[in-house]
């Protein structure tokens, strides 16, 4: 029993010269200890660091082949301490030099819907270390590419769903109940539009064209923040059972709107950006949105309706097997 009293002694000791030790330092613990708040000498906040608990049951982590990443709503969740703010610029520059409006769905003109979404967002905070850095990120969201690379692995796994062929190697019968989908060429995806998988891999297509816009921008908020050096250590995690625990360190700043614009316009027309004397380093990608993006960040009305029981696309399609096959046409009462 002493030997307790003297442990929790000790502990308590300990813990009081802990604290003692951060109040010198103007550090405040928030909470269970795992937040800290470091504040200048007029009180106001200058840097936040903690451990935070990212949930998959609230979707803010995902796991897919086997690596556990950190997505839209987790990236979210983390910029409450890393502080980062995010800009969508008016306008967005394409590869080819062609100035749009952001973000940009391109529209398939056979169906009238879209088929991929360009935008663009930057990211304006601080590093770890207190430098200031800016991301900008242009992502491209290719619905078609998604919906060849959903229905690959659908006749990869039954013969019956279709196969990987040649144009000129469709038989009478393909030409009749088949969608062909190019890849490259003349190779492309023969696709029974009978068979329940392939229905399925339509179904999710239609739903990627109806949320389009607002999964690609969740992605592409995702993919600048884990490009800035505040958050990029939590692009992919390690998950204990059902929760990752992820260390985040956060800067206050107190620019206001029309700064962070300015300096968001700069950084657009390539600029150097100096502030306070410090030049900022500024990191720029263009990247096409993966099938782990399109797993990961759905749209949670998406999420919902897709988790309804299935409609029975099944008896529609082959009511409609005389008609033309070509799901991108208006005919095809789909698209």
């Amino acid at each position: 029993m002493q030997n307790e009293v003297q442990t929790n002694q000790k502990e308590y000791t300990l813990a009081l010269q802990k604290i003692q030790a951060l109040e010198k330092q103007n550090i405040a613990v928030l909470g269970d200890g795992e937040v800290f708040v470091k504040k200048t000498n007029n009180g106001q906040i200058r840097s936040v660091k903690g451990v935070i608990t990212l949930n998959e049951k609230n979707g803010e982590i995902a796991t897919i082949q086997n690596k556990t990443m950190t997505t839209a709503k987790g990236f979210n969740t983390l910029n409450q301490i890393a502080g980062l703010s995010i800009v969508t610029p008016d306008k967005l520059t394409l590869p080819d030099g062609q100035i749009v409006v952001n973000p940009y769905p391109m529209i398939d003109h056979e169906s009238g819907t879209i088929s991929k979404v360009w935008v663009k967002k930057i990211a304006i905070g601080y590093s770890p270390i207190g430098n200031l850095v800016i991301t900008s990120a242009t992502l491209l969201y290719d619905i078609k590419m998604y919906f060849i690379q959903d229905l690959a692995k659908k006749v990869q796994y039954s013969k019956e769903a279709g196969r990987v062929c040649m144009e000129q190697m469709l038989t009478e019968d393909e030409k009749t109940n088949s969608i062909f989908l190019k890849i490259d060429g003349f190779l492309g995806i023969a696709a029974n539009i009978q068979h329940k998988d392939v229905l399925k891999a339509i179904d999710t297509f239609i739903n990627k064209k109806q949320f389009a816009e607002r999964n690609a921008q969740s992605i592409c908020e995702r993919l600048v923040m884990s490009k800035h050096p505040a958050l990029a250590s939590a692009a992919y995690v390690t998950k204990q059972g059902e929760i990752a625990r992820v260390p985040v360190v956060g800067y206050v700043h107190d620019f206001n709107r029309e700064e962070l614009l300015d300096i968001a316009d700069k950084a657009e027309r390539g600029e150097e950006i100096e502030v306070g004397n410090q030049k900022v380093e500024v990191i720029e990608t263009v990247i096409e949105a993966t099938e782990e993006d399109f797993v990961a960040d759905a749209d949670d009305e998406e999420i919902i309706q897709t988790s309804e029981p299935e409609k029975d696309l099944v008896s529609d399609f082959i009511q409609r097997t005389d008609r033309p096959t070509n799901l991108f046409s208006q005919e095809g009462d789909r698209f």
